[in-house]
This record gives structure tokens, C-alpha cells and sequence, in this order.
């Protein structure tokens, strides 16, 4: 992720490590995991539809599987580095830097990306960043986010810095995206090694 305000100290702790992070995921992306649910997103999306990206850090893998498939995209973080990479692997795109509960990424969207980057804001944000991208997106338009299934608040370590995560249980996170006005297509436990980890696939209710 990397959707924070800029004074957050999740924000800041993805600059310091964004090189390092961006070699773990160039280290996975021949077969990155979301890459399944990428394309069951986009599978009914027409040719050149505009897709957000929700936290799209250094833009791999996502980013650069989205253009590739010559969908337009939209990049959204709260890292300044994290963002230096993305112009780099998608110079085709645009990015914004800015924070997913005040951003205004302008203009509608076919379809939002938010992989990794909803679980880093309080849960109790939740409800309305899922009212903001019912807001961004076109009538129908579609949803892939990923959220933590805690049902908690918790922080862990990686590269040497504290990242925060808080989620709801999946039931009450499914009842939060339905009452954000969102038509629940798909859900799965995706990583049950990583406290829960839950994918959704969801259209916006017409």
C-alpha cells in the first residue's frame, strides 16, 4: 500500500524501504498471486476502460499487468518514492500522490484496484473509502480489494520499519462494502498464512 497522508508514519516507513520493496515484488511477479484475480476483474471490462490502482506502490506488478492488457491507468499512493518507480515501470499511466480518504483522482473509473492498501487505514475509515470508490466508479463499474480478516488492529515488521493493519472479520467486511452500495460478486481466504487475508470481487450497485 501506500495510500497514507502524508504525515503518517505508514507513509513514511514505505519510502524509507521502497527500494526493497519493490525487489520482493519484482521477485514474485512472474507469478503473482493477484494476477487470477486481475483478470477475472477485467474479463468484462471493454477495450481501453480507465482503472485505479488503490495504493499501487512501485506499480509491479499490477500496474504494468493492467497496461499491458491495454486497460488506462491510474495510480494512487501516499509514497513519493514508491511513485518515482511506477513512472518508471508505467510511463504510460498517470499517478497521483495522495491519500485515498481525501484524494480526488478525477473523472469515473470502469474498475478499482485496492490490493494491500485499504488494511493499513483504521477500520473504522473503512465504510467511507468504500463510499469514495463507489463514488469514483462508472454505474457497474467493478472492485477487486483485498482486506485483513483480523477482525482486529496489529502491526508487524518488515525491512526493519512497523507497518499498522486493521480489518474487520470477513462477514462484517462484506456487510460494510454492501452497505457502501457494492453487489459482492466473488470472496475468498486467499493467504490464510497472513492472519486472514481476503480478496473481493465486487460491482457497483446500480
Amino acid at each position: 500500500m501506500h495510500s497514507m497522508r502524508d504525515t503518517d508514519p505508514v507513509t513514511a516507513a514505505y519510502d524509507r524501504i521502497a527500494g526493497s520493496w519493490r525487489d520482493d515484488r519484482l521477485a514474485g511477479a512472474a507469478s503473482f498471486r493477484e494476477r487470477r484475480l486481475l483478470d477475472r476483474l477485467t474479463a468484462s471490462l471493454p477495450a481501453a476502460a480507465r482503472i485505479l490502482d488503490v495504493g499501487c506502490g512501485s506499480g509491479e506488478p499490477i500496474a504494468v499487468y493492467i497496461a499491458e492488457r491495454g486497460f488506462r491507468v491510474v495510480g494512487l499512493d501516499g509514497s513519493a518514492r514508491m511513485l518515482e518507480f511506477a513512472r518508471r515501470a508505467v510511463p504510460r499511466a498517470e499517478f497521483i500522490l495522495g491519500d485515498m480518504r481525501n484524494a480526488e483522482p478525477g473523472g469515473r473509473f470502469d474498475a478499482i484496484v485496492a490490493w494491500d492498501s485499504v488494511f493499513h487505514i483504521p477500520r473504522s475509515d473503512h465504510a467511507a473509502v468504500f463510499k469514495r470508490f463507489r463514488a469514483w466508479l462508472r454505474p457497474l463499474g467493478r472492485l477487486l480489494v483485498s482486506l485483513g480478516g483480523s477482525g482486529g488492529n496489529f502491526t508487524s515488521q518488515m525491512h526493519g520499519e512497523t507497518f499498522f493493519y486493521s480489518g474487520h472479520e470477513p462477514p462484517e467486511a462484506l456487510r460494510i462494502l454492501k452497505r457502501a452500495g457494492f453487489s459482492v460478486e466473488h470472496w475468498e481466504v486467499d493467504d490464510a498464512s497472513s492472519r486472514g487475508h481476503i480478496a473481493v470481487i465486487a460491482a457497483r450497485a446500480a
